[in-house]
């Protein structure tokens, strides 16, 4: 009897925990949010890469006709983390004037940055429409030659006015090398760069630094990771106002999709109920989650829960904390998603014994593809294929337990 109202009170715990989805995983940006990080759904941070290391991003993948034809020249600029920002002079000021540019009203020009929809929609290709598909802004498509010939000088500078360039896109030769010039306005540390987008396989950018005059491969392939958190200009809302505004949060991979669940908490909406629809959007995840409140203080939105798929795979991600200053932290429930309306249904698939003490079986279900136990902080602790699973080394406790075979089920199990 005594053992009955243990595990009973334990059973009661551990779904109240689960239920609450606790925090399991997490980035640290660092001082100020100094880095970027590369992150995985299923193994977590791939890359952390300072995010002052670079000053203009040259996409290295390919223009897609004629679906999405910007994709391969589109030209970003470090705002969030450096504050740049780009400005398209006249087209009375020519590169044929170079050494000579007129930059007076400089200063009166657009502000042009980077979009948070797109990574492929840029400050330099600001006002592109498919409608007139080869006139990328920065340059225009040669349907003979197949380049893109530059046409208008940017100049790109931060607010401090320490920081001025001007920067003029020469040409991107049939798709595979860039080649820009770059000098400071006055003429001096003039750069002549040439990018091979073939040197830059499985990334969307190659990233220079004019500091250094360098080219720099500070991306995962693209293939490891699904969100990067990062620094980027958004629209944002706080205690101190609204605006266009630096902001930290999470952008995703072109390659996966997320819906944005609204409304209810995580242990609310699963697959089978919820009502988001997938929207192309890179910032979908974002920033938003948060509200700075003053002092160093964020309130979280708890009713934003994210089903983001990735490799034939959905995860569910609900954000639960945030602090600045030398962390810069992010803290959120994130694990794979299954088809559930509640988080003890399992329906036809028997798991026996329960409780369990060296092995647990599974009965009515064919073609086993994983099988997963996780402990109550969401942490992985065994993984199988097969109808039995050894649990004999795990503590004593209640688990959940996964299995994929084309649906998912889940399950809480206990062990002796």
């Amino acid at each position: 009897m005594k053992k009955i109202i243990t595990l009973s009170l334990l059973i009661g715990f551990i779904t109240n925990s689960f239920s609450q989805c606790p925090v399991n995983d997490s980035t640290v940006m660092g001082a100020g949010g100094a880095n970027d990080i590369f992150f995985s759904l299923e193994n977590g941070t791939v890359k952390s890469e300072p995010n002052t290391n670079w000053h203009l991003a040259f996409s290295v993948m390919r223009s897609q006709f004629p679906n999405n034809p910007s994709s391969g020249v589109s030209i970003r600029v470090n705002s969030g983390a450096l504050g740049l920002t780009v400005s398209k002079l006249p087209t009375s000021q020519s590169a044929s004037n170079w050494r000579n540019i007129d930059t007076t009203g400089l200063y009166a020009l657009p502000q042009l940055i980077d979009s948070d929809s797109a990574w492929h929609i840029s400050a330099f290709t600001q006002g592109y429409n498919t409608a007139n598909p080869f006139n990328f802004i920065w340059g225009t498509y040669n349907t003979t030659s197949k380049n893109v010939n530059g046409t208008n000088v940017y100049i790109v500078r931060n607010a401090a006015g320490t920081y001025n360039k001007k920067v003029f896109i020469k040409e991107l030769t049939f798709d595979t090398m860039w080649n820009i010039i770059i000098s400071n306005i006055d003429n001096s540390d003039s750069n002549f760069i040439q990018i091979r987008k073939g040197d830059f396989p499985n990334r969307m950018f190659a990233y220079y630094n004019s500091t250094s005059n360098t080219v720099i491969n500070r991306e995962p392939a693209l293939n490891t990771w699904d969100l990067v958190w990062t620094k980027y200009m958004a629209f944002a809302v706080s205690s101190f106002g609204s605006g266009i505004v630096p902001v930290v949060g999470a952008l995703s991979n072109p390659n996966v999709t997320v819906a944005k669940n609204l409304g209810k908490k995580c242990d609310q909406v699963w697959l089978r109920n919820k009502t988001a629809s997938v929207i192309p959007k890179i910032s979908l995840v974002g920033h938003d989650w948060k509200k700075h409140l003053g002092g160093g203080v964020y309130q979280i939105t708890d009713t934003f829960v994210y089903f983001i798929t990735s490799n034939s795979k959905t995860y569910k991600l609900t954000f639960k904390g945030y602090v600045g200053g030398a962390l810069t932290k992010s803290t959120f429930n994130l694990y794979e998603a299954t088809l559930s309306t509640s988080e003890n249904e399992i329906n036809s698939v028997n798991i026996y014994p329960n409780p369990a003490s060296q092995n647990i079986n599974f009965s009515n279900i064919e073609n086993i593809e994983t099988v997963k136990i996780v402990d109550m902080f969401g942490k992985l602790v065994a993984d199988g294929k097969s109808n039995t699973m050894d649990v004999s080394d795990l503590k004593s406790g209640v688990y959940m337990l996964i299995i994929h075979n084309g649906t998912s089920f889940q399950t809480k199990f206990i062990k002796e």
